[in-house]
């Protein structure tokens, strides 16, 4: 028998961890475009959230039908429909970042949606038992139905319809006594024990209420926002594939971009009978992953949540990552929070708390005492008259939906279901607020004092935006590309352990997308005062967090720098760093680029055409630095930095990017290349697109 030797393993190691390398470098380009569309819908959340929010804590402090009401509630609908349609939202966004930005593509992805969630909801019933087995239970006791001509002979049942307490389907009198039949409605659906009706969909029976949604309009699963970017991956390679594809001249007019829909209508079928075999069971299963996650000791859910986070950040597939936590049942979800609280002592124990927060309601469902009986009233209540809070699902949607409907549910209850919302969200403001702040400030003490007051705007204005909006880009950035340790060894810790206190507090506080001031006023202090829809621990524990964060990120970072030689912007000698990029300020003095005059400069005109000049000539040097047009595939943009897809990564020049000013960093990873510029880059993009077009037409 022949072995290796040595060497040969070793170049067999080395075969395979360069497939394997490859292999990433070719799939990051992929997530990075994903991780692009998902920045569009997430873009609209913060107004959404803020409408949401300040509209739900006027309407719940004005009377009835007064002016307030109406106005909150104008405000608070106007946001909540944003988050209603999350899954289509992505759907587009998703064809859109995969195309070009085409509107074809992205009116294909919403023809796509409805023809899937069509079929579903063609399929989907809910589960009738046969008439012969129906019995009714009476304060007089239980009672087989009589059916006749569609419907129950109650003189020949021998009770009337307003004394029936219960309908149960069972083979036999005994059984039904017993306990152990089915209950059903009075329309003799299969029901759970909150008066929700189960679906079959297929093969599959008893599949939850809160696994079935209206989507646009169409009763369907509830698939989160999966489905939506399966769609729009679908479209956009559908648009990609056949927008140029001309057919015989008999059906000639259905070519091009008209071809396209059509194509994306079959190509959906598979999928929507993909989801309709195995969602149920994967939906069952997300949801059981969210009660499990959510019931780890202490704050260990959101400290795990936040390491896999923060790692991703610096590769921009972060989004990927939190997406199904914040608005899929891997999140967690209200149905599956009450109907999985089956002991008498967990269900009273709930009710006993709910009464308390909410008088009036109680008062209004009839409710005086804390008993399990109290308890299916509440869950059938909500399941039935607030059904977009019931199936809400996923960390965010149901901290949203919760603030939507305070009045019947807030988070001090959702406590003694075992949700623990908001633990994905607000160990952010542990670190935004103060945190990065501070380690910002310690980064600029290690700046020669000579240089400080030059570099000090860099530093306090990047501070000030995290502190006011969660915007981290500018800080993290900078010490990232510098030194990547001190991300991964110091940020990336610290930031953990703000969720886990954050968690550990049970800080019920939301966010539209990032932990700045805003934010907390907006999901933790309106909330508090404006409806008390959490404790005041709830609500000002972060600010602890936040104060225990702050000098931790100060003399990490300020030791970390100091000691590890890191060339912080203005530590280097050069007091010459400004916000404004290279270009732009050459541009400003009267120059070009590579430093010679402009002609005619003094005039405003002039100075508008040279600032263009400089954009332009900028972009030309980047694509000659990138290995010029052949090899550049695609060019892309996100919130801070500029995407692109070359042909082969050997040959971009780095540091010839970076040494045109404005960056602060660039990642190389296969083909997938990244530069940071937190601003410049949407300048950046359309030059370079442009550029390129001009130069493929020459080639041509």
């Amino acid at each position: 028998m022949k072995s290796f030797s040595s060497i040969e393993w070793k170049g067999s190691a080395k075969r395979s961890w360069d497939m394997f390398k490859n292999g990433c470098g070719n799939i990051m380009p992929t997530l990075s475009k994903l991780s692009k569309a998902f920045l569009l819908p997430i873009a609209l959340l913060p107004i959404a959230g803020v409408f949401l929010g300040v509209g739900a804590a006027i309407s719940s402090n004005s009377g009835a039908d007064s002016f307030g009401y109406f106005f909150g509630t104008l405000l608070n609908k106007m946001g909540d429909v944003c988050f209603g349609n999350l899954p289509v939202l992505f759907c587009i966004s998703v064809a859109l970042a995969y195309t070009k930005d085409s509107g074809i593509a992205a009116i294909t992805a919403v023809v796509g949606f409805l023809v899937m969630n069509g079929m579903q909801a063609a399929l989907l019933h809910t589960q009738v038992m046969d008439t012969a087995t129906i019995f009714a239970k009476t304060k007089d006791g239980w009672h087989q139905l009589v059916y006749a001509n569609g419907g129950v002979d109650w003189a020949a049942s021998g009770i009337n319809m307003q004394d029936v307490i219960s309908y149960v389907s069972a083979s036999s009198l005994e059984v039904a006594e017993s306990g152990k039949g089915l209950v059903v409605n009075a329309n003799r659906e299969l029901i759970d024990g909150a008066g929700s009706v189960y679906y079959s969909l297929l093969w599959i029976n008893k599949i939850p209420n809160g696994l079935i949604t209206s989507n646009i309009g169409v009763t369907s699963l509830n698939t989160g926002v999966f489905a939506g970017i399966f769609v729009g991956a679908i479209a956009a390679k559908c648009y990609n594939k056949f927008h140029q594809t001309q057919l015989p001249s008999a059906i000639s007019f259905f070519s091009g971009t008209k071809l396209v829909p059509i194509v994306t209508f079959v190509a959906v079928i598979p999928l929507s009978f993909i989801f309709m075999f195995i969602w149920p069971y994967v939906g069952m299963g997300l949801a059981a992953f969210g009660q499990a996650s959510g019931k780890l000791p202490g704050g260990l859910d959101s400290f795990i949540y936040e390491v896999a986070e923060r790692s991703l950040v610096p590769f921009g597939l972060h989004h990927v990552f939190y997406a199904p936590l914040w608005w899929t049942n891997a999140g967690g979800s209200i149905a599956e929070a009450f109907n999985s609280t089956t002991t008498p002592e967990a269900q009273k124990a709930f009710v006993e708390i709910w009464m308390k927060n909410h008088v009036d309601i109680a008062q209004a469902w009839g409710i005086t005492e804390a008993t399990e009986a109290a308890f299916n009233i509440i869950k059938t209540n909500i399941s039935t008259q607030y059904t977009d809070l019931w199936q809400s699902m996923g960390d965010q949607t149901m901290a949203y939906k919760v603030i939507a409907n305070i009045k019947v549910l807030n988070f001090t209850d959702l406590e003694h279901l075992g949700l623990n919302i908001g633990r994905f969200q607000s160990g952010k403001f542990g670190f935004m607020l103060l945190g990065l702040p501070m380690a910002g400030l310690a980064m600029w003490l290690n700046v020669p004092k000579e240089n400080r007051k030059e570099v000090m705007g860099i530093y306090f204005s990047a501070a000030f935006t995290c502190f006011l909006t969660g915007i981290t880009e500018p800080i993290e950035y900078t010490f990232l590309f510098l030194a990547p340790w001190l991300f991964y060894g110091v940020h990336m810790p610290l930031a953990a352990i703000s969720f886990l206190f954050a968690g550990l507090f049970k800080t019920h506080v939301s966010m539209t997308v990032s932990g700045g001031f805003i934010d907390y006023i907006v999901f933790g202090v309106i909330p508090f005062f404006g409806s008390k829809a959490m404790t005041a621990k709830s609500a000002f524990a972060i600010l602890g967090v936040s104060a225990a964060m702050a000098p931790a990120y100060f003399f990490s970072f300020y030791f970390a720098v100091k000691y590890g030689k890191v060339m912080v912007p203005g530590r280097d000698g050069s007091a010459s760093v400004a916000l404004a990029t290279k270009a732009d300020y050459k541009a400003s003095k009267g120059l070009n680029v590579d430093g010679s005059k402009i002609e005619g400069s003094k005039s405003t005109a002039n100075k508008a055409d040279a600032a263009e000049e400089a954009r332009v000539q900028k972009a030309t040097k980047i694509i000659e630095f990138l290995g010029g047009e052949s090899n550049i595939v695609d060019v892309d943009a996100c919130a801070s930095r500029l995407r692109l897809t070359v042909k082969d990564g050997s040959l971009v020049d780095k540091d010839g990017i970076i040494s045109l000013g404005g960056a602060t960093g660039a990642l190389i990873r296969g083909t997938n290349v990244q530069v940071v510029y937190g601003g410049e880059q949407e300048a950046i993009k359309p030059r370079m697109i442009k550029i390129l077009d001009e130069q493929r037409k020459v080639k041509k």
